[in-house]
C-alpha cells in the first residue's frame, strides 16, 4: 500500500505541472518456462595450457617453453602434463653447492572433470641420479618453492605446498598440491616460474633448485626421474 500511494502522488503532481504523461502497464498474467541442461563426466584428454597464461594452449615454440609431450591421459580426473627440469653444466666443487634451474617455466597440470568436488592431491618422488647404469650424486636434493596455482576457469583454487623437498633416494614422496573438497574443479596448473619467464635472458629460476653435497659430484651427465602421482582424494 505504501508503494501505491507514492506512485499516485507522482501522477497527480505531473498533471498539475503539465509534465509528459507516464503510462504504467498493469500486469494481466504471468507464466513460467524452464531452461534445462545435463552434464556427464569428462573423458577425453585435456590439452596442456600455457603456465604463464592458462587461457591459451601450450605452444612450445618459445625458447623458455617446456617441450615435454602431454601425458595423453583420459578420464574424468587426469594428470595432463608434467615438465622436466634442467640445470645445465656445472663445475665440480669440493663443497656443498645449490644450483638454480635453467628451466624457467616448469609446471604440472591436473584436470578434475568429475563434477563431484571430492578433491584430489598430487605427490612426487625423485629417483636416484644415474650416469649410464651407475647410481650417482648420493645425497642430492631437488627443491620446488613458491608454487602458485592458476586456471583458465574461475573456480576455487587448490593449495600448492610452498616448499617441496625431494630426496633423490627413489622412495621418499612429498605432497605437491592439494585440492580440498569443493576446490580444484576444472583444469589447474601448479607452476614454479622464474623471473620474466617468457624472456630468454639467461636468468636462472631460484624457485627450483638442486643441492649437491661436497664430494658427491662426478664427471659426466647425470639424470634422475621425478614420478608425479595424482590421488583421487585430498586426505590420502
Amino acid at each position: 500500500m505504501k508503494v501505491s500511494k507514492i506512485v499516485a502522488v507522482g501522477l497527480v503532481s505531473a498533471s498539475f505541472i503539465g509534465a509528459t504523461k507516464t503510462t504504467f502497464a498493469a500486469v494481466t498474467s504471468q507464466a513460467e518456462s524452464k531452461v534445462g541442461v545435463s552434464f556427464t563426466t569428462g573423458s577425453g584428454p585435456v590439452t596442456p595450457v600455457d603456465p604463464t597464461d592458462p587461457t591459451n594452449p601450450l605452444e612450445p615454440i618459445g625458447p623458455t617453453d617446456p617441450t615435454d609431450p602431454p601425458t595423453g591421459e583420459t578420464g574424468s580426473l587426469t594428470l595432463d602434463y608434467v615438465s622436466s627440469v634442467q640445470f645445465g653444466s656445472k663445475e665440480i666443487s669440493g663443497s656443498e653447492m645449490t644450483y638454480s634451474s635453467k628451466s624457467k617455466k616448469p609446471f604440472i597440470q591436473v584436470s578434475d572433470r568429475r563434477g563431484t568436488g571430492d578433491g584430489w592431491k598430487v605427490t612426487a618422488k625423485a629417483s636416484k641420479f644415474k650416469s649410464g647404469s651407475s647410481d650417482t650424486l648420493p645425497g642430492a636434493v631437488l627443491t620446488f618453492k613458491n608454487g602458485t596455482a592458476v586456471s583458465p576457469g574461475d573456480g576455487a583454487a587448490p593449495t600448492p605446498a610452498q616448499t617441496i623437498t625431494l630426496n633423490t633416494d627413489g622412495s621418499s614422496a612429498a605432497t605437491v598440491v592439494t585440492a580440498a573438497a569443493g576446490t580444484g574443479l576444472g583444469t589447474w596448473v601448479t607452476r614454479w616460474l622464474g623471473p620474466n619467464p617468457d624472456v630468454n635472458d639467461g636468468a636462472e629460476n631460484n624457485n627450483v633448485t638442486l643441492t649437491i653435497p661436497g664430494g658427491s659430484a662426478t664427471v659426466g651427465n647425470h639424470e634422475a626421474v621425478v614420478t608425479w602421482t595424482l590421488l583421487d582424494a585430498p586426505g590420502v
